[in-house]
């Protein structure tokens, strides 16, 4: 898969993600091609096996910071259902969204493990 191709496949809206990047293309596809070994990704799958709230919501937030940067919209919309119901002390509502965050990210990271 070509960078160009993973672009279209994970970014909603490209031309304004490529805006947030100042409209450079070769910056943009570097930090794409970097994503998954950011360490907020082993941060947020380590965070989300255990129940400390409060690690969970910064690494989730971190997270739906970066998605939401990237244009990653179903990931950054799974992170933001987790972020707003840790937020209301919903646990049982974060606990049933974790699995959509990292089912998302994992989208993410495998299609961005396949560009050659």
């Amino acid at each position: 898969m070509t960078i160009s191709e993973a672009i279209q496949k994970l970014i909603s809206k490209p031309d304004e993600t490529l805006e947030r990047f100042s409209g450079n293309q070769e910056f943009l596809e570097m930090f794409l091609k970097k994503f998954p070994e950011d360490a907020t990704i082993e941060a947020v799958r380590s965070s989300c096996q255990t129940e400390d709230w409060d690690k969970i919501l910064a690494d989730v937030h971190t997270l739906k910071g970066t998605s939401g940067n990237f244009g990653f919209e179903p990931l950054f919309k799974a992170c933001s259902q987790v972020v707003t119901a840790i937020r209301a002390k919903d646990y049982d509502g974060a606990r049933s969204g974790i699995p959509l965050v990292l089912t998302e990210l994992d989208n993410v990271c495998k299609t961005l493990s396949e560009v050659e």
